[in-house]
């Protein structure tokens, strides 16, 4: 699972920069931990949750049209561009962005800027609306007002 969120999210890689993407891969890790199953493990979970709550748990007639489903997918976006962003964000708090240097065994801080960090949170939301957009296209059928919406 850790290769395919990770060569999803790698789509813009150079968006958020190869470091970044780099230290969510493991390769400075001396565990070698895949960071993007959590993220993107969150990320479908936010999205699915989502979809869900909009189709089968709200299911109002008044909100069966492109904009109830917009407001949704919109929340959908915010939460997980917030999710992304403090999930990178917390363990560059932490010092945990780091690398050895071979020659010294010495931990050398990750060039990433904050800037990286607000791109990578972009990156998930960018994510998260594709996967809301397909698991809207799963799951809408069988609700009761609004499986129609948006389209």
């Amino acid at each position: 699972m850790g290769n395919l969120f990770g060569s999803i999210y790698c789509w813009l890689e150079e968006f958020f920069g190869i470091e970044l993407a780099n230290y969510l891969w493991g390769v400075y890790s001396s565990n070698q931990v895949n960071l993007f199953i959590g993220i993107g493990f969150a990320m479908i979970g936010i999205s699915l949750f989502m979809v869900i709550a909009y189709y089968y748990l709200i299911d109002h007639p008044r909100l069966c049209n492109w904009w109830g489903w917009g407001i949704f997918l919109t929340i959908n976006a915010v939460v997980n561009f917030i999710v992304g962003w403090q999930y990178v964000l917390t363990d560059f708090y932490n010092g945990l962005m780091v690398k050895i240097d071979p020659v010294t065994n010495a931990q050398i801080s990750i060039d990433i800027s904050s800037t990286e960090l607000l791109a990578f949170g972009a990156t998930n939301m960018i994510n998260s609306i594709i996967a809301f957009f397909v698991i809207t296209f799963i799951i809408k059928w069988w609700s009761t007002n609004c499986s129609r919406a948006p389209f």
